[in-house]
């Protein structure tokens, strides 16, 4: 068995077997490390970047998806009155496929394959709901100006996305 300290890994969260319950990663001068959050590395533009495009890929592979069962059930494919729709549809995606995994884990897929995190204060292994909601609409803004908002972070790297500004949990490279 495993040393009760150090438990076993489950994602980025050690198990401690003798309670049986998630705590988070312990530094070696015994403080969390969720708390040393304010001295690790800030999020390149790149790799959010990846993130972002990680992200967008798995929502349209799922619109792509349901598209094709509708197609399948109804035999027919959408008109042009059902763009809008669609679109609705993708961004109701995209709400699903990010504010539950922020809340949770911290992290979506698209920043979990980037070694992304956003995590919420001491012990917590993910960001409040209201506070993963307003990262997602950040993100929201930003794709819907074409990325004219990280004009900002573009000249200074250590300057906060949109995203980062409205949720209040900047982006870290785990």
């Amino acid at each position: 068995m495993a040393d009760p300290g150090q438990g076993d890994r489950l994602g980025d969260f050690p198990l401690h077997e003798e309670i049986g319950m998630l705590a988070p990663p312990v530094l070696s001068a015994g403080e969390p490390a969720v708390a040393a959050a304010a001295s690790s590395r800030t999020a390149p533009l790149a790799a959010r970047l990846t993130a972002a495009a990680a992200d967008t890929a798995a929502v349209l592979l799922l619109g792509a998806l349901a598209l094709l069962a509708a197609r399948l059930a109804t035999g027919a494919s959408p008109g042009p009155a059902g763009i809008p729709w669609i679109l609705g549809f993708l961004l109701y995606l995209s709400l699903f496929a990010t504010v539950p995994a922020l809340v949770l884990f911290g992290r979506t897929v698209g920043m979990a394959l980037s070694d992304l995190s956003a995590r919420g204060g001491a012990g917590e292994a993910g960001l409040p709901a209201d506070a993963a909601l307003r990262r997602w609409a950040g993100g929201i803004a930003t794709a819907a100006t074409a990325g004219l908002l990280l004009l900002w972070t573009a000249r200074n790297p250590q300057s906060p996305t949109p995203a980062d500004r409205l949720s209040g949990h900047p982006l870290t490279l785990d």
